[in-house]
């Protein structure tokens, strides 16, 4: 799956970005409203290799990211300039040993550009399994140097960009306007709190789903 923020924050940083490029979770579906194949195209970028765990558009090789004796991998060790992975972990059975495998396929003094959404309803494609903030998302990739600077929080998804600085405490639903937050939005979250907090809805405090963004770079050596 693509997003308008997922696509912003790749021309953010299309700097760190190097060929060949690998997309993780490449399959395009019905439903995506963007494709990062086609994004990285109009942004200059010619060496791409889509991998999926299954068939469909976008993908060149099929390819179990988990299993670090799989042909695609052991054939590609330290094969790319940079790795997108963007909330491709949340579906998969051991997120640590395929971290370790992209890893593993990424050049020294490579890149990854990676997103993962940790506040957001349950999908199931075909699993949903683990949530991961960004201190989690290094600990994932711990042999990595993320740069912090570059971290990017959303608390949308598909109704357009709206990428902020990642900074503690995450942004929360507040008694006052956000600066993201719509009139109607506010007024409605207003009126849930003072009459429906306990009732109808059976919650006292709605929370956005909110995505980070993130850039991480290999040692050269």
């Amino acid at each position: 799956m693509a997003t308008k923020n997922q696509l912003k924050f790749i021309r953010d940083n299309k700097d760190a970005i190097t060929e060949p490029v690998l997309i993780v979770g490449s399959k395009q579906y019905d439903f995506d409203r963007a494709n990062i194949r086609q994004h990285l195209t109009e942004l200059g970028v010619s060496l791409i290799t889509g991998i999926d765990i299954s068939e469909g558009e976008g993908v060149d090789h099929v390819a179990d990211i988990t299993d670090g004796k799989s042909a695609f991998i052991t054939e590609h060790r330290e094969s790319f300039g940079t790795v997108i992975c963007m909330e491709v972990m949340t579906h998969v059975l051991n997120p640590f040993e395929a971290a370790r495998n992209l890893f593993s396929m990424l050049k020294h003094g490579g890149s990854m550009i990676l997103s993962e959404c940790y506040v957001r309803k349950i999908s199931k494609m075909p699993l949903d399994l683990w949530r991961f903030t960004y201190d989690g998302t290094k600990q994932l990739y711990s042999p990595m140097k993320f740069d912090d600077s570059r971290a990017r929080i959303s608390l949308t998804r598909d109704k357009g960009e709206n990428l902020m600085p990642l900074r503690y405490p995450l942004p929360q639903v507040l008694y006052e306007k956000s600066p993201d937050e719509s009139s109607a939005g506010f007024m409605l979250r207003r009126i849930h709190r003072k009459f429906f907090s306990k009732g109808i809805f059976g919650v006292s405090r709605l929370f956005p789903e909110t995505t980070i963004y993130s850039v991480a770079f290999k040692n050269n050596s």
